[in-house]
Parts: structure tokens; C-alpha cells; sequence
């Protein structure tokens, strides 16, 4: 079984990667949040920061870009075989309409034609092995049928499924019996996304989604730490090692963000942002978010932290 991190544009950067591994591990695969071309055609200056290899020095990271034509594609993946990297994801999954109104993210799947043109241009100059990250359509999770076979013509490494179309962005359900579909479809590997945010469902998914074996796991991990390691334990977390480590990650998110950006107010509102998700994780989340919300400085946060406890 293999489980990856999802990519969380402003959350799963390599601070939090790398304080992730330290403290919690459990993941075989991190893919970092997608590179961006600005307006000049040159990369947006964050996410190129981002995957620089001395930044990520202890973790098996997948970078990941989003594109509209080769030429773009292009620029990013020179870019980051140039650090040294050998596999890259391009996302087709992004549901935000800022995103799909300009035919990338999920909005390139609504041009099918346009998809396989891009492919076709794209493999004869690629050195780089090639996966996938996808949602099952923009507007219905049926469009992703048509799409499957004619993938099988690539040599892909992966297809990543959110089993959701764009247009619910993350409300509603998961289809599972159109990812089932897809199972029977597809020549690739195909890794399962979307709504793996407990051990109980997890178990559920494994039994609808017997042949599948790799996962991609995002929010879910932001609201419980623990998660892969409750997945590949097959077992619950104890209180007491969560509040242990959840001190010990925030901790070290909190060095690492400090020493990359000296305003500490900087390192305060990562937190505050981080710290929303891992609210949901706990049984009196609410007030304690409300409680972090209102500090004022990083020492305040540091005070709170050392009285936290799960209830």
C-alpha cells in the first residue's frame, strides 16, 4: 500500500513537509503544490522556492505543475529537471473557476482534443516520466469515460482520480461506482483521491476499491496528523502521543518557518492557517480556534501550545 500527500496550495509547503516527516512520517510520496507561470511567462516565485532540492532534503517529493499549452509545460518541467528531478505530475484537477476559466486545472478536461494535441507535443521531447492529477470531469463525473481509453495510448506512471467533477469543487459525494468504471478502463496505475479523512472510511474505500493500492490523501491530514500512520497501523491514535506530536510538529513548523522569514507575525498567520484544519480534528476545535484567532504574536501562540490538549 502506498499513500501519498496531496498538494495544499499555502498549506503543504516544504516547511510543512519536512516538520511532517520528522514527526509523523508514514508517507511514501509528497507532491508539492503546482508551479505557475506569471504574465512574463517566467515561474511564479513561491512554488519554484518551493521544490528547490535543499529545501527538501528528507522527503520524497513529486513536483507538480498546471499549464495550458506545451510551451508553458515546457518552461516548468526544464525547470525542474534542471534541479534534478526525473518525475513530474501535471494537474488537471484544480476545480477553482479563476483556475478553469483559463483552461487549466480540471478546465482543460471540458477540451478533450486540446488535451491530446498538448500530449502528442509534449512526449517526443519529454525526459521526464509523466503522471496525472485529475478530476473525473467539470461538470459531470461521467466525463472521464471518454477520457480513460485513449489515455491507455500514453506512458504514464499514474492517473491520480479526485472521484469528483469540478463543479462541486469539495461539497457532495465522492462517486465511487464511476471510479469502479475507471478501474476497468484504464491500462495505468490509478490512485484513489478524495474524502479519506478517517481510518473508518479508509476501510470502507478498501473494500469497495479492492484492487486498488495507492492513495492520495490531502485535508485529511491537515484535520489528523496521524492519519497515515493510523492507515498503515490499521489501528486508532492514543490522546496522549497526539497532543505530544501535534506540539512537536507545530514546533518545528514554527522553527523552520522563523527561519526562513524574520517577521515573526509571518510565522503566527501560517499557523493560524494551519491550525484551522487541525481544529476540525478535535473534539473542542472550535473553541480553540476561536481562541488562536484572536493572538497577536508568535509567544502568545507558544503559550497555547504548551497548555493544548485533545478536549
Amino acid at each position: 500500500m502506498q499513500l501519498a500527500l496531496a498538494p495544499l496550495q499555502t498549506y503543504t509547503d516544504f516547511h510543512f513537509r519536512n516538520a511532517f516527516q520528522k514527526v509523523y512520517g508514514g508517507v511514501d510520496k509528497y507532491y508539492a503544490p503546482y508551479l505557475k507561470l506569471n504574465n512574463d511567462g517566467s515561474i511564479k516565485n513561491t512554488p519554484k522556492i518551493d521544490i528547490l532540492p535543499e529545501n527538501n532534503p528528507a522527503t520524497n517529493v513529486i513536483p507538480q505543475l498546471m499549464a495550458c499549452n506545451a510551451e508553458e509545460f515546457f518552461v516548468m518541467a526544464e525547470y525542474m529537471h534542471d534541479l534534478g528531478y526525473t518525475e513530474l505530475n501535471w494537474n488537471m484537477g484544480c476545480p477553482y473557476p479563476m483556475v478553469t476559466r483559463k483552461s487549466m486545472g480540471a478546465g482543460i478536461l471540458n477540451q478533450p482534443d486540446e488535451l491530446f494535441r498538448m500530449l502528442d507535443s509534449i512526449y517526443p521531447k519529454l525526459n521526464m516520466k509523466l503522471g496525472l492529477k485529475m478530476r473525473m470531469g467539470m461538470d459531470d463525473t461521467s466525463d472521464i469515460l471518454e477520457l480513460l481509453p485513449r489515455l491507455n495510448d500514453y506512458p504514464l506512471t499514474e492517473i491520480i482520480i479526485h472521484a469528483r467533477n469540478a463543479k462541486q469543487l469539495y461539497t457532495g459525494t465522492c462517486d465511487i461506482e464511476q471510479f469502479k468504471n475507471c478501474i476497468a478502463l484504464s491500462k495505468h496505475s490509478l490512485v484513489y483521491n478524495g474524502d479519506i479523512v478517517d481510518l473508518e472510511t479508509f476501510r470502507v474505500l478498501q473494500k469497495e476499491l479492492p484492487t486498488i493500492t495507492n492513495w492520495f490523501i490531502g485535508r485529511g491530514a491537515l484535520m489528523n496528523p496521524m492519519l497515515f500512520q493510523e492507515l498503515k497501523a490499521n489501528r486508532g491514535f492514543d490522546e496522549h502521543e497526539y497532543v505530544r506530536k501535534i506540539r512537536q510538529f507545530s514546533e518545528k513548523l514554527v522553527e523552520s518557518l522563523s527561519q526562513h522569514q524574520k517577521d515573526k507575525g509571518y510565522a503566527l498567520t501560517k499557523m493560524k492557517g494551519y491550525w484551522e484544519y487541525l481544529a476540525m480534528g478535535i473534539p473542542a476545535g472550535k473553541n480553540c480556534y476561536r481562541k488562536l484567532k484572536k493572538m497577536n504574536t508568535i509567544e502568545e501562540f507558544m503559550r497555547f501550545l504548551n497548555d493544548f490538549s485533545f478536549d
